[in-house]
Parts: structure tokens; C-alpha cells; sequence
């Protein structure tokens, strides 16, 4: 069986997807990986060398796009693009969704979805789709400084990517770092190196126990941290989760932060233009403070990892898309 699995607009949800698709290769099928053109994916060994001809019979495709003329399609070592061509139209192919979080609506019958989220993550929308374990990440390892051993009580803030549509910005990243520092806790933001030269200045005078970490060592940095404030991206509240950490979602439409209130291991507040309008430094410390101390919110997110570990396995999931498939 040929599957192709892509995300034309995101390499992280492509990323997702990789124990997936190394799953279906394992198996024995003929795997490729369609991202954004020019983008450098990891190396995986997926298959067989790309051929121009080549045409699936079943697409995984992210809900964030589609095959289309500016995906490119990648082989055995996903190394980066190696081939690039008009991959819109696969005739006979069955296409199902991955659609972490975000089920959005479609015109016509109701398409086949995969969701790694456990079930009470899921919406209505996504209440029949099709189950998988997405591993924990555990690439990258940390920095000697915050291996050592630590006394206080951790904190993640993961911001997002400086000029996305849901990243915050410097302002409101300085009052919820103010916020959490203010409840005697070690905090660890995730912030490029390069971004972090420029915002040192605005930064600096929060003190020592505000620590930075790259962006990539999210599941190394959640390992260590009881809870984590971010922007209510799919990649990290799923990987909160699993590793049993309560969430504060500070974002405006994304459905992550409601679903986390709703179940008790989060909270959610709304992301505005000027950071005064997500509430005092003392609310955001008051929202922190219950999902430190609260012990409901740090139950019900341990019942949300255990969840998340009982969900199939990416070999289990691999028999269910050859079963898609032959239908």
C-alpha cells in the first residue's frame, strides 16, 4: 500500500505524524511525507526514493491543508525537499484527516478523521474519529544548568513563534513571567536564541529564576515542569498532556484552553492586542497559583495522561489504515 501523509502549511503537524508514518513503513508499505516547499524535515526512514510517477492509495493530510502544488513530497531519508511537482490530485486515493484539537466543518459526507487527542479533549466533531497514541517527544536534551537539581516548583511558557497569528507578544510574555515569578517558582520560556538577544533587555530584570530554553526542547522542558502557559498551539497542549501537566491556554479562538476548563486540568483566559486586557499580573497569578496548588487541576491532568497512554499504538493504527484503505 502507498500512503502519503501531509501538512502543506505546518511542519510541526507533519512532525506529529512521523511514529505514524514510521509505523506504516515498518509495516511494509510505501510511505511518503508532503510539507511546505523549501522546508527541511527530519531524517525518517519512510520508504523507498520518490518517483515522479509515484501516486498513493490512501493521503493522511493535516487539517491545516492539503496536496497541492506547493507541497513537496520527500522519500526514505526526509532530509529536505527533493522533489517538487503538481501533487494535487491523486484519483482513487482515500483521503482521511488528522485533525488534532481543530475539527473543522466540510462541505459534503463527514470525512474520516484521525485524532491523537483522548477522547475528552476531542469536540462533538470529532467524537468517531480514529484513535493514536502520539509518542512523547523526548528529542534534544536540556542544558546543564537546568538538569541540576531543582528545589522550586517549575514553570513553562511556550509563546509561540514571534509574529504568528496566535504568538504573544513581548508585553504579554513579560506579564505572565512576571505573574508565575511572583508564586515563588522557577520559570523556563521557551524563546528562540535569537529572539531572546533581542528581548533580553525587556526581560533581564525579572531575575534569576526566569531560565530559557529553545523552542525544540518543549518535551524535555514539560518532563521537568508541573505547569505550562502558552498559546494553544495542537503540539503543545497535546504534549502537556501526556506528560500529566496542568495548562494555562492564553489565546482567543483556538478550542484548546475550553476544552482543558471544561475537563478541569487548565485553564483559559483571552488573548487581547494590549496585554492590560488578559487581566492583572494578580488574576494571571491567581489562575497560575490553582493549577500549581489546586490539586483538582493536577489530579484531573494525570487522568489525562493516563488517558493519553491508553490510546492505540502507531503499529495498532496501521492495521486500521490498511482496513480504511481496502475499503
Amino acid at each position: 500500500m502507498r500512503v502519503l501523509f501531509t501538512a502543506r502549511h505546518s511542519v510541526s503537524h507533519l512532525l506529529a505524524m512521523t511514529a505514524a508514518a514510521q509505523a506504516c513503513a515498518s509495516a511494509g508499505h510505501e510511505v511518503r511525507t508532503a510539507g511546505p516547499a523549501g522546508a527541511v524535515l527530519p531524517t525518517a526512514s519512510l520508504g523507498t526514493s520518490p518517483a515522479h510517477d509515484w501516486h498513493p492509495d490512501l493521503v493522511v493530510s493535516a487539517e491545516d491543508g492539503a496536496t497541492g502544488a506547493d507541497a513537496a513530497v520527500t522519500g526514505p531519508a526526509v532530509t529536505g525537499v527533493t522533489e517538487t511537482g503538481p501533487h494535487g490530485s491523486f484519483p482513487g486515493a482515500r483521503v482521511v484527516r488528522w485533525t488534532p484539537l481543530d475539527h473543522r466543518s466540510a462541505d459534503g459526507p463527514a470525512p474520516v478523521r484521525i485524532d491523537p487527542c483522548p477522547p475528552a479533549l476531542r469536540g462533538d466533531a470529532g467524537a468517531d474519529a480514529l484513535s493514536v497514541r502520539q509518542p512523547i517527544c523526548h528529542a534534544g536534551q536540556l542544558p546543564y544548568e537546568l538538569r541540576e537539581p531543582h528545589h522550586l516548583l517549575r514553570v513553562c511558557l511556550r509563546p509561540g513563534a514571534p509574529g504568528s497569528p496566535h504568538g504573544w507578544s513581548p508585553e504579554r510574555l513579560r506579564l505572565v513571567a512576571r505573574a508565575a515569578l511572583g508564586l515563588d517558582v522557577e520559570v523556563i520560556a521557551l524563546v528562540p536564541a535569537a529572539e531572546r538577544a533581542r528581548l533580553g533587555g525587556f526581560l533581564g530584570p525579572l531575575g534569576s529564576r526566569l531560565r530559557f530554553a529553545e523552542p525544540e526542547l518543549l518535551g524535555p522542558v514539560l518532563a521537568t515542569c508541573v505547569a505550562v502557559a502558552h498559546e494553544g498551539g495542537p503540539d503543545v497542549t497535546l504534549e502537556a498532556a501526556a506528560h500529566g501537566v496542568t495548562q494555562l491556554v492564553i489565546a482567543d479562538t483556538r478550542p484548546a484552553g475550553d476544552r482543558l476548563d471544561r475537563i478541569g486540568a487548565g485553564h483559559r483566559l483571552v488573548a487581547a492586542e494590549e496585554p492590560r486586557e488578559t487581566g492583572s499580573s494578580l488574576r494571571l497569578r491567581r489562575h497560575l497559583a490553582d493549577l500549581l496548588y489546586g490539586g483538582r487541576a493536577l489530579a484531573t491532568a494525570q487522568r489525562l495522561r493516563s488517558a493519553i497512554a491508553a490510546l492505540p499504538s502507531p503499529e495498532a493504527f496501521a492495521g486500521r489504515l490498511e482496513d480504511l484503505a481496502a475499503r
